[in-house]
Formats: structure tokens, sequence, C-alpha cells
């Protein structure tokens, strides 16, 4: 049980997006850099029920250069490079380490956004296609994704308001994606993002994530060595906080946690990243 769940896991850990549903701004550009630690030293089976990993723990690196540029005032270029570092720690019989490094699954696409709900408030759809950037080597793991062109839409709703505490935000996403090997797999997503400034230089958010992943093919031992586990979900809850440092320029560094999934693995990470603008 413990190598189907690390390749759910493996999933998990590739999840991380981009930016965020706000326009750019024509001929603008903005980059985000960015590192994630996760690790894993359990799983909920199919019941949603946890269970330790008897022999070993899950971890992965994942650095990733996101960002878009602003082609004029409703249509925003956007993309994600990620670079990935797989671990799988086996502590029984001979302590063997297996690890798999390469580049993941990058994604680009275009932002359209509607007409402003007001100054301060959008409505945006985004379209982008998934591409695999590496081969997998064929073992059980760790690999490093599905290794399958897809393709991501979603409709995003983001702004502020004036009132309150320093004038809170949001940017909420609600999505599907669709891997378009024969047997998907087919995955929805909901992401929503809430945070406030405290003053002019440091700002909080929090962040809630959720995803359904469904396929027509359902993994046994037999065939572990083929495919991954395509049928699966979570939630995991995030803690970020920001250092801006001038207009163009701020830091950002997180923890967060996987909270409910069923036949998946269940862990937690940190997250660093900057947001540069141009």
């Amino acid at each position: 049980m413990k190598r189907i769940t690390l390749i759910l896991i493996i999933i998990v850990a590739l999840a991380q997006t981009a930016s965020a549903g706000f326009p750019i701004g024509t001929g603008r550009w903005m980059l985000i850099p960015g590192y994630n630690y996760y690790n894993a030293n359990g799983y909920w089976n199919k019941n949603s029920a946890y269970n330790a990993y008897p022999n070993g723990n899950f971890s992965s690196h994942y650095f990733g250069l996101s960002g878009g540029y602003g082609l004029n005032r409703k249509w925003d270029f956007l993309f994600n490079v990620p670079f990935v570092i797989q671990v799988d720690n086996n502590t029984t019989g001979t302590k063997n380490t297996y690890i798999a490094a390469g580049l993941g699954d990058a994604k680009a696409g275009l932002s359209y956004f509607f007409t402003d709900l007001d100054a301060l408030n959008h409505v945006s759809l985004t379209g982008s296609l998934i591409i695999p950037l590496y081969s997998n080597r064929g073992t059980p793991w760790p690999n490093i994704g599905f290794q399958s062109l897809g393709g991501e839409l979603k409709l995003g709703f983001s702004g502020s308001a004036t009132g309150g505490f320093r004038n809170p935000y949001y940017d909420i996403e609600l999505g599907v994606r669709q891997y378009f090997s024969s047997d998907g797999p087919s995955q929805a997503f909901i992401n929503v993002t809430g945070g406030v400034p405290l003053d002019d230089y440091w700002k909080l958010s929090g962040t809630l994530n959720y995803i359904n992943s469904v396929s027509s093919t359902v993994n046994t031992s037999s065939q572990i060595f083929y495919n991954y586990n395509k049928n699966f979900n979570y939630a995991r809850a995030g803690f970020n906080v920001g250092r801006v440092i001038n207009e163009n320029f701020s830091l950002w560094g997180g923890l967060y946690a996987d909270i409910y999934g069923t036949s998946v693995g269940r862990g937690s990470g940190l997250s660093l990243s900057a947001v540069i603008k141009f």
C-alpha cells in the first residue's frame, strides 16, 4: 500500500499553480520564482482512514518559475515551468533511497478578463495547456507525473474591498483539468485565497485547495509498475506571510498541510517565493 499512495503524493506535490486572478497590466511582466518542500509519513486509504507508513517516508522538492505578461487590458499570457525532486526513503532491509529528478509538467495559457465588476474586482477565464517535460523511467517510483498532455480551464473571481480592516482581498478559482491519455484522469478543483494587509509592508493570507480526480482505470498491485493511481481526492490548507519590499518586489513564506483525503498520502510542507514585476 505504501507504494501506491506514494505515487499519489507525487501528484499532490505537483499541484502548485502560478498566479492570482488579477490583471498584470499592459506591457508588464510578473515573475514568481518559488520553492516548495513536502513530506509525508502516512496516507488516507479508500475509506479516508489514516495509516502511517510502516517503513519510511516520502518527500518532494519543487522549484518553480511562474509568471505572465500583460498583452493588453483584457488578455494575459501565463506560464509555469517546474523542476521536481522526488525522494522515497525506504527504511527496511538495505535502507534504499530512491530518487527521481527532472523538469515536471509545464503549463502555458491565456487569461481573459471580463468587464470589471468595479474598479477593484475582476472575473477571468483561463485556458492552459499542460506539457510534460520528462519521460518516466518505467520503474514503479518515484516518477515525476502522469507523463500526458493535458488541458485546464478555470473561472476566477478576485478583488479587494475598500472597507473593513485595511482592505482585505480574495481570489477564488473553480476549474477542470483533463489529461489526454486513454484513462485520463479528469479532475475538478477549487482554490480559495483570502488575505489582509497588516500595514504598508506586511500581508497575511490563508488558502484552501480541494481536488477530485477520477479515471476509468483502477490500479491494482499488478498495475503499479505502469500506472499512477488516478482516483483520489484531497483538501489542503495553508497560511502565508508576505513582506513588500517595494511596489515591484515582495517575498512570501508559508506553511501548508493536507487536512482530508481518500486514497492519497497525507503530508505537510513549507513554501518560499518572490513576486517580481517590471
